[in-house]
């Protein structure tokens, strides 16, 4: 029987656990941490009863029906559609920017997608290339909403002028012209129940899956003949895997301060984003809006969350430097695959990419094989 290496619990290597296992391998899987399911990792809060995210919210949301009929095989889900307000001054604004978030803005009444495209053309200028989060942001709404909104957000996000970020940045919540207050537009919006830990635990529940965790993969390799092994796939960071020969990565990560708060809740939305400077965090998460408890309570827990250079490794920085320099370790992968070794997953493919992408590509890796 074929044995397959996989360093991580997340998605990714859940996924491509759980395929291979099916398929006949017997599959060990590495995590360095003490728990699965990666940064989607959540537990109920033994105190309150509030299911809490530890590494911040993750929201499914997918159109394949491949990965949701695949997702949903081993949990049942319950629907729920994310929406974000962002504090603008003494407003909560809809994000995206919509119909909506400009009529309160500017006090207007604007009632379709043509009122809105004349009154935004009043505001913004045409620019003769879009290369930068800040270009972009400029030629769809103007300088106002860039500069209360999006200006000192990517400041406090990346650390970053947001015409020193790739215009993709702001691209993934692109200007919507109608009143859908939905964060994402996708066809499949839900949550697992029982949450992401257990739907990866469900995934990983297989006889041929061997499971260590609190295992570093520098230490198992140096204990263990990788030759027994006909393929490995790697998720971790594709620049520490080669011990940082070219140069480090840039990833920004989160440092997330919980408060436990006696209110039935301590804010009207799931996720409030703070772009002023005033507020040294990005935005308030409230993690009772995604799993109610079956019984009120009178109790609340939120998580503010102060961008951080140091800690987890979660945001790839998307700006030239490091699309340079993620070129030469991609070439380096590239060798390696003759040897049955494969980089895959957010950290190892260095890009930002949603819970169901993962899954989708790690479902075509497999596929591959088989």
């Amino acid at each position: 029987m074929s044995r397959i290496l996989i360093v991580g619990a997340g998605l990714s290597g859940a996924t491509l656990a759980e395929r291979f296992a099916n398929a006949g391998y017997r599959v060990v899987v590495l995590d360095k941490r003490k728990h699965l399911a990666g940064n989607c990792y959540d537990h109920l809060d033994s105190k309150t009863g509030i299911r809490v995210s530890n590494y911040g919210a993750h929201l499914f949301h997918t159109n394949s029906l491949e990965v949701w009929n695949y997702v949903q095989s081993f949990v049942k889900w319950k629907p729920y559609e994310h929406k974000v307000l962002v504090k603008v001054a003494d407003k909560l604004l809809n994000l995206p920017i919509n119909l909506n978030s400009i009529n309160d803005f500017f006090s207007l009444q604007l009632k379709n997608e043509k009122q809105m495209r004349a009154f935004l053309a009043t505001k913004t200028s045409k620019l003769k290339k879009i290369s930068s989060s800040e270009d972009y942001v400029l030629s769809v709404v103007g300088r106002k909403l860039y500069e209360l909104i999006f200006q000192n957000y990517s400041l406090k996000q990346w650390a970053l002028n947001p015409s020193e970020l790739d215009a993709s940045v702001i691209k993934r919540n692109p200007l919507r012209f109608n009143h859908d207050n939905r964060y994402f537009t996708d066809q499949y919006q839900a949550l697992p129940e029982g949450g992401f830990e257990n739907l990866v635990t469900k995934m990983l529940d297989h006889k041929n899956i061997k499971l260590f965790l609190q295992t570093n993969y520098s230490e198992f390799s140096a204990k263990n003949d990788l030759k027994q092994f006909s393929k490995i796939f790697y998720t971790g960071p594709i620049d520490q895997y080669f011990d940082y020969f070219f140069g480090h990565l840039e990833y920004r990560s989160l440092d997330f301060h919980f408060e436990e708060h006696d209110l039935e809740f301590y804010q009207p939305n799931s996720a409030i984003n703070y772009p002023s400077l005033d507020y040294p965090f990005t935005r308030i998460i409230e993690y009772k809006y995604f799993y109610p408890p079956k019984e009120k309570i009178k109790k609340t827990i939120i998580s503010k969350e102060y961008p951080t250079w140091d800690g987890e490794p979660y945001y790839p920085v998307p700006r030239i430097r490091n699309h340079e320099l993620l070129e030469k370790y991609q070439l380096e992968a590239k060798k390696m695959e003759k040897d049955n070794f494969y980089f895959v997953g957010r950290l190892g493919t260095y890009r930002y990419i949603n819970m169901d992408q993962a899954i989708a590509e790690a479902l075509n890796l497999f596929k591959r094989f088989s």
